[in-house]
């Protein structure tokens, strides 16, 4: 029986200790309540509270105001790089343009020339044909056709 009641002893030790820890930590929480409503009821913390309050309503204000303006900025970037790229695009057509017609114009003499040379070779061509199928009595007619004048000394 000696057991049961050591046992006995030993559990009611346990409770008392558990009751001593369960009234140290009621007596500290009361402790750290009144700690609580000393801070909550404190008039310069609640006005730093208030402020800060007003601080984070006002940043959040400037967030939307920025976030704005990054927006009308996204909304005008592209039409402007357009603006940009549609300029330099009408400025190297218009420089291709300039190339060619001016190519075009620095041609044109030698083209000019060109058609009068085909059209001198296509009549000697047809006075060789000519010479070629002529008869030895129309050679001499031409011969002395052709014959310049003597020049006067």
């Amino acid at each position: 029986m000696s057991s049961a009641l050591e046992a006995f002893r030993a559990q009611r030790e346990i409770v008392n200790e558990i009751h001593a820890r369960v009234v140290e930590t009621s007596e500290r929480l009361r402790v750290v309540d009144a700690q609580t409503n000393a801070i909550a009821k404190n008039p310069a913390l609640r006005d730093l509270l208030r402020d800060e309050s007003r601080w984070l309503e006002e940043a959040r204000r400037t967030i939307a105001e920025v976030r704005l303006l990054r927006e009308q900025e996204l909304r005008r970037f592209w039409p402007g790089v357009w603006r940009r790229w549609t300029v330099a695009l009408v400025f190297a057509l218009a420089a291709a343009w300039a190339f060619g017609a001016g190519q075009v114009w620095a041609n044109r003499p030698h083209e000019r020339e060109l058609a009068s040379l085909r059209d001198r070779v296509e009549l000697l061509d047809a006075v060789a044909q000519r010479l070629i199928t002529m008869t030895p009595n129309e050679r001499r007619q031409f011969d002395e056709l052709m014959k310049r004048p003597a020049a006067k000394k």
